[in-house]
């Protein structure tokens, strides 16, 4: 596949990390390639934030899956709150935009670690 995938982060929901008392810092990575990601702007003291963030990647063959992960960030380094993947032959590729809440899924039976509203839309 190739073309551009066009990447709107609006918001999340209920984001959860475990080890931290009190809200989050939080932003999202995005790639589709590990060699080259994006990220949004850290949106402080919510687990609820919203961005309204627009992304482009130029898709190179065999990328079929958005990764999205959040971080919270800390005055060293970041904590993970959660991740999530997204495929993109069975949701965007020859479909028009495709719009979700997507679940970041619990760990090893955990309370879900919330959810990330994104809109995706492919330009071939």
């Amino acid at each position: 596949m190739s073309g551009t995938l066009e990447v709107t982060v609006i918001e999340a929901r209920n984001l959860k990390d475990e080890d931290i008392v009190g809200k989050d810092d939080a932003y999202i990575e995005l790639y589709l390639d590990k060699d080259y990601k994006q990220r949004t702007t850290t949106i402080s003291g919510s687990d609820n934030p919203t961005w309204n963030e627009k992304f482009t990647f130029n898709l190179q063959k065999h990328e079929d899956h958005l990764h999205l992960h959040i971080y919270d960030e800390d005055v060293v380094g970041r904590d993970s709150v959660g991740s999530a993947k997204i495929d993109l032959k069975k949701h965007v590729f020859g479909k028009g935009p495709y719009e979700d809440w997507v679940k970041l899924p619990s760990m090893l039976g955990l309370r879900s670690k919330g959810e990330v509203h994104v809109i995706i839309e492919h330009h071939p």
